[in-house]
């Protein structure tokens, strides 16, 4: 039956088989912004999004703790924090800066130590940028964040050492008429004194200098400057090199110790290309120069950087595994990582360090390309720490490969400075987009959890309502989520182990965005927080039973991703490639989590995803033409089914059976007209996909859709378990149309088990009707 009336107080008790209407008046005051939340910045595309690099040809120097500069002075202690300005120094703005290319070198520490670069005025991260044995004098360069009061920190991790730092070049925080953008390259040899490769065939004598030229074939004329590595290798004794544009002023540009050295820098370059490199040292040395990559002259040219800080990888800690054996290699997932997407990823600047049990080399190139013939950190002496920068594009699902070539076993630890975004189109606002609700677990003392919901406008704003009456559906209060940023899709809500909500959406760029409450039934929320993964589908969120978070969605290939928010570094990870569009469903089982989603025939696949993150081979259900997210249900025992809607406007459905298996055929459910009333008027087929549950109070199945007339339908078992199915039925009598797909959901509330319909209006207002009885 259907309700004869839509002003009935949900407080009321309501006749078995009616949907009735849960709240006199349907027009809600939205709040133009959540308490707290502030929104990370867009990783919106190469050209626009700012990260715009300006190379400093002088690099000046900002700290040199033997004469004071940067205001600290003589050698750090152990444990020891330090910091000196950067803004407004030597040419670098006052303003409008986000991070530098800073170069930092430490001068013969009493002890093996280690530094790590950060904002002053924030809490010291993970990463570590140099590493250095007693005596050593090593430098390195890296991309750090300034900190709001325009300085940098500087920790030494032990004993004493002198340190010094120039800036080679900045990064706009604010895009401009100024700046240029990255370009990666394969990393390619362009110099080397032994082989004369791009020079003359001669060591650089100790004083003398050696000019060669950057631009050409794999740098183009006019670029600002280059990303490269550079190495002196087998040196007879320390010293250190100065480099600078062809005539221009000259600063250190590396240290290197007796044997190999290799470090990072960037190569400002003039208008004909040329740099020249002096030796400082005392005897004379070779150079190699490696290429990573350029950056152009343009602000409209190249990726733009997005500062990002946190560790990848470490091979020491527990449960990391053990570490890389002789001639063997790690692969380490940086796509998906600390909110960088799956793709789009011109380069990762990424630190590398390690320590070796015998002497010799690593590699790293992207994973699913040919192997480097370059080494990217060499190793003197065994046991002692060292660490570079480098750029490096990924590779297959985001990762980059890293070779052991040393004689024996090494630790490795992988640290991300930061990377540069490519353009990705953009995932525009989808209108009319399905609701989300959820009920919690009731709080001590409660009959009822409180009942939240989520959706999408046709703005792109995420709009959560919260409602802890839950027998007053007029005591909804919503909130705007989002500021001026834009989401599209339906979002999901999930609860997390500590009680609090989450909510999480498809942002604009393609990635998926989550914010959760501050506390556990807090009216306030934290920031946003970008989990990355630059996806074509929204994200669909289940809960295993270990209580880890789960979050599935499909990227523009058609490949699954799963995110587990779980473990020290939560990424996205490719479950496989099934050329999937972006429709997927996931419904929770006893060993996991069951996906659901349909290939680009419209063909239904499925595969389990088990609690301990392992995976079932896909399963194929057949069918094609299929449209719309799966809608699923677990029956008794375990027994899934599944509803979908066909391409001749009917639900279809396929269930399985005591051992497991799904019954051949795809069966059409419910009849369009009644045989006993021939003269009524024939209900519409199917607009949209359908919302399904098992009511645990009837014991049946409900099945409620869109109908091509926009009004809400829905559909009972005959019969306790029977799979049969009777004629579909108008959920409401009066005109009530629907601008979205409903959803169904079994609530409970002071008079025990209910079952809700939601959907939006046409005018984008949240509908509420509710059903109480066996259903019928």
């Amino acid at each position: 039956m259907s309700t004869k009336d839509l002003t009935v107080s949900g407080t009321g008790r309501r006749r078995p088989g009616r949907w009735t209407a849960l709240a006199a008046t349907f027009l809600i005051t939205v709040a133009g912004a959540v308490s707290s939340p502030l929104a990370p910045v867009a990783h919106a595309d190469a050209a626009g999004g700012a990260g715009d690099f300006i190379p400093l040809p002088a690099a000046p120097v900002v700290l040199d703790t033997r004469v004071g500069t940067g205001g600290v002075t003589g050698e750090r202690g152990p444990a020891s924090t330090s910091s000196f300005p950067v803004l407004g120094v030597g040419g670098i703005p006052a303003t409008g800066v986000g991070s530098v290319l800073i170069r930092l070198a430490t001068l013969a520490p009493t002890a093996s130590t280690f530094l790590t670069m950060f904002p002053e005025g924030t809490t010291r991260p993970t990463p570590t940028h140099l590493s250095a044995g007693a005596t050593e004098n090593i430098s390195v360069a890296a991309v750090v964040k300034v900190g709001a009061s325009g300085k940098i920190s500087v920790y030494n991790s032990a004993g004493k050492t002198d340190l010094t730092a120039e800036v080679q070049g900045y990064f706009k925080s604010t895009q401009g008429s100024t700046g240029g953008g990255f370009f990666p390259v394969t990393p390619t040899r362009l110099i080397d004194t032994r082989s004369a490769l791009g020079t003359t065939k001669a060591t650089i004598a100790a004083g003398a200098t050696r000019t060669v030229t950057i631009t050409g074939a794999l740098v183009p004329a006019g670029s600002s400057a280059a990303f490269v590595n550079l190495l002196v290798p087998s040196a007879p004794e320390q010293g250190w090199l100065t480099a600078s544009p062809a005539g221009g002023t000259a600063r250190p540009i590396m240290n290197y110790e007796k044997g190999s050295t290799q470090t990072a820098a960037s190569l400002a370059l003039p208008a004909d290309g040329k740099v020249t490199f002096t030796n400082k040292g005392a005897s004379a040395v070779n150079l190699v120069v490696n290429v990573e990559g350029y950056f152009s002259k343009s602000p409209l040219a190249g990726a733009g950087l997005r500062q990002v800080s946190g560790r990848l990888v470490n091979t020491r800690n527990v449960g990391s595994g053990l570490p890389i054996p002789a001639n063997g290699t790690l692969d380490v997932q940086v796509g998906g990582t600390f909110g960088l997407p799956t793709r789009g990823i011109a380069g990762a600047v990424l630190s590398l360090t390690g320590t070796p049990e015998k002497t010799g080399y690593i590699k790293a190139w992207p994973l699913g390309e040919t192997e480097s013939t370059l080494s990217i950190q060499d190793f003197v002496t065994a046991g002692v720490w060292r660490t570079n920068t480098m750029v490096l594009k990924p590779g297959t699902d985001g990762k980059i490969r890293i070779r052991n070539s040393t004689a024996g076993t090494i630790h490795l630890i992988a640290d991300l400075q930061g990377w540069f975004a490519d353009p990705l189109p953009a995932a525009p606002v989808r209108p009319d987009t399905r609701m989300s609700a959820l009920q919690l677990a009731p709080v001590v003392g409660a009959g009822a959890g409180a009942i939240e919901y989520a959706y999408v406008d046709n703005s792109g704003r995420v709009v959560h309502g919260t409602q802890t009456n839950v027998d007053n559906f007029g005591s909804v209060v919503w909130t705007v989520l989002s500021g001026n940023e834009a989401f599209t899709g339906q979002p999901t809500i999930t609860q997390l182990a500590d009680g609090r909500i989450q909510i999480t959406a498809q942002y604009s760029d393609g990635d998926i965005w989550a914010i959760s409450q501050t506390a556990a039934g807090a009216k306030t929320w934290k920031a946003w927080e970008d989990l990355g993964g630059s996806m074509a589908s929204p994200p669909v969120a289940a809960k295993l039973s270990t209580g880890t978070v789960t979050q599935f969605a499909v990227d523009a290939d058609g490949k699954l991703w799963v995110f587990a928010q779980t473990g020290s570094v939560p990424f996205w990870r490719n479950l496989g490639d099934q050329d999937l569009t972006a429709t997927l469903s996931v419904t929770p089982v006893r060993d996991g989590l069951r996906v659901f989603a349909l290939n680009g025939a419209g063909t239904v696949k499925t595969i389990l995803y088990y609690n301990d993150g392992s995976l079932s081979p896909w399963t194929d259900l057949g069918g094609t033409g299929f449209s719309g997210a799966p809608a699923v249900v677990v029956r008794p025992g375990f027994l899934l089914q599944a509803f979908l809607h066909a391409a001749d406007g009917t639900i279809v459905t396929k269930v399985q059976d005591a051992a497991g298996a799904w019954s051949a055929d795809w069966l059409p459910i419910g009849s369009y007209s009644d045989p006993a009333q021939p003269d009524a008027p024939v209900a519409p087929h199917a607009a949209g996909a359908p919302s399904a549950i098992l009511d645990s109070a009837a014991g049946k199945v409900v099945v409620v859709v869109r109908g091509t007339d926009g009004e809400i339908h829905h559909l009972w078992e005959t019969a306790t378990g029977s799979n049969s199915w009777g004629r579909w039925t108008k959920s409401v009598e009066a005109t009530d149309p629907a601008a979205t797909d409903p959803t169904v959901m079994a609530f409970a509330n002071s008079n025990g088990q209910s079952r809700l319909i939601t959907f939006l209006s046409s005018n984008g207002t949240p509908r509420f009707y509710g059903q109480e009885g066996s259903g019928s």
